[in-house]
């Protein structure tokens, strides 16, 4: 199996961000800037890609990696962090009703495997999406960190990171503005996941939460991006120009 790479950063004072359209063109991605520079569109979270057919049953499985090690040796701490990062997962798990998550008991049989790193620096999150030859999801790695720079973040600031790293392992982008999730630096996001976050990951994997016939096809986002205004959104094109 050919398996392509998209990596995407939570960042706490600078800006960078996902793949763009030639994701399904290279065999691998290293370049993860988002260029809103000629991005006209306001306020628009941007849709990378879709889940496939680890998504037909409806489910995705994750593991956190080192959870017997952080439970015998780290006691509060690693609880502490298990907890926030629990929290994420229930909160997107109540907002997507078409799907669920289920933990595993390793990362072998895992859809998404999260870990932990002492400091990020300029990172608060990282996630890893690999894809197979016909560029749909395979696997998600998920890594927050726990500090960055000299800064440890609290409770709500980890849950906040791991529910804006799940966007992006559900198939989202950055958002180009300021007050969304999926906003790319933590001082700037909301943790909250909004009516807009919500729709932009239906519409990443369209053919499974939101088509109406059982007997479905594994097809790709329609949509590069989802304009948000007022908690209202709108479609794009999918021929739009995206870099």
């Amino acid at each position: 199996m050919i398996l392509s790479i998209v990596m995407s950063v939570f960042l706490v004072t600078i800006v960078s961000g996902i793949s763009n359209n030639d994701r399904r063109n290279d065999s691998h991605f290293d370049d993860y800037g988002v260029n809103f520079e000629d991005f006209t569109q306001q306020n628009a979270i941007l849709i990378c890609c879709a889940w496939g057919e680890e998504l037909a049953d409806g489910e995705l499985t994750y593991t956190i990696r080192g959870n017997n090690k952080f439970n015998n040796a780290e006691g509060s701490e690693s609880k502490r962090l298990k907890s926030a990062v629990y929290n994420a997962i229930a909160a997107w798990d109540r907002k997507i009703e078409e799907l669920r998550f289920r933990e595993a008991q390793n990362g072998y049989n895992a859809d998404i495997e999260i870990g932990f790193k002492k400091s990020g620096n300029e990172k608060a999150g990282m996630t890893k999406n690999f894809f197979d030859r016909d560029g749909f999801i395979t696997k998600s790695y998920v890594v927050i960190s726990e500090q960055s720079f000299l800064f440890r973040f609290n409770d709500d600031q980890i849950e906040q990171i791991a529910k804006h790293e799940f966007g992006h392992v559900l198939g989202l982008g950055h958002a180009n503005f300021g007050g969304s999730l999926m906003a790319t630096r933590v001082e700037s996001s909301s943790g909250d996941i909004s009516r807009c976050e919500i729709e932009a990951v239906y519409e990443a994997n369209h053919w499974k939460l939101k088509e109406e016939d059982t007997n479905f096809d594994i097809y790709h986002p329609v949509s590069n991006y989802l304009e948000c205004h007022n908690n209202l959104y709108s479609m794009s094109s999918s021929n739009s120009n995206v870099n």
